[in-house]
């Protein structure tokens, strides 16, 4: 009876053994990729230009003033965080919530007269995004519907006279489109994205006119290049386009037919998921 005992412990000892040997071989096998959520990071500088002119002004009118600025050096900071991945799901797993913000460092405009106005420029969204992988292999193109909100501000610091004729913006907007990834020869890849904006509100310009409707486009080209596993860098060139009518009557302060605001800017980026 006693040995049958010892025989039958040390029996147990052994299964128990063996499934621990079992679950830890199992879990140094796991893939790094097992974590339960996903995401990057991203930074980016860029040399960015603004282009605003009105459209029928009146010929008389002096208090109308088009504006441009190029070469504006500015900072991109942004990521993305997948929360779905543990249900790896081919489409959930993708699912990202997106974020980007983007501002000039510095900023100064000039009149005619020479004077600098320190100048603020920023902007900023974010958004839903699932991509949708149109074949097999990690080097299959994707294509992502996206919707999110976004803000875009351009202001002065400018307190006198010149303040109600300067064109001071501060556009909120909700963004409706697309992004898409192909792979091209080796590690490079072709990057895109089109999104319609639809503008909620404009800010300080668009309240000087009667009847003032906004739209808005925003696009984006370029390459990126796979460094290393989870590293690539971009190089990218963006274009975003408002663009407004008005419905001036006679004896109101300021009478144009509309306005085009447009930016542009050379960006490159390096994304990073740990």
């Amino acid at each position: 009876m006693p040995r049958r005992g010892i025989r039958r412990v040390a029996g147990m000892i052994a299964i128990t053994t063996a499934i621990a040997t079992a679950s830890v071989a199992a879990s140094a096998a796991a893939p790094a990729s097992a974590s339960p959520v996903g995401g990057s990071l991203h930074f980016g500088v860029e040399v960015a230009a603004r282009w605003f002119a009105y459209s029928d002004p009146l010929k008389i009118a002096t208090n109308l003033r088009p504006y441009d600025v190029v070469g504006v050096p500015m900072i991109s900071l942004g990521g993305e965080i997948q929360p779905l991945r543990w249900t790896r799901v081919p489409v959930l797993e993708g699912v990202a919530i997106t974020g980007a913000y983007t501002f000039a460092p510095h900023l100064t405009s000039a009149v005619t007269e020479g004077r600098d106005i320190q100048t603020s420029w920023d902007r900023g969204n974010v958004a839903l995004r699932v991509p949708i992988r149109l074949g097999r292999g990690e080097r299959a193109p994707v294509v992502a519907p996206r919707v999110g909100y976004g803000w875009l501000g351009f202001s002065f610091q400018e307190t006198g006279p010149l303040a109600a004729e300067i064109p001071t913006v501060s556009y909120r907007l909700v963004r409706v489109g697309l992004d898409g990834r192909i792979g091209l020869a080796g590690p490079l890849t072709l990057v895109a994205a089109f999104e319609y904006l639809e503008p909620t509100s404009g800010g300080a310009l668009y309240e000087r006119f009667r009847d003032a409707t906004l739209g808005g486009i925003d696009a984006d080209l370029g390459v990126a290049f796979a460094l290393a596993k989870g590293t690539e860098i971009s190089l990218s060139f963006g274009y975003t386009r408002f663009f407004s009518t008005f419905v001036p009557v006679p004896g109101d302060a300021y009478v144009a037919g509309g306005a085009l605001d447009q930016f542009g800017g050379v960006k490159l980026g390096i994304d990073y998921a740990p």
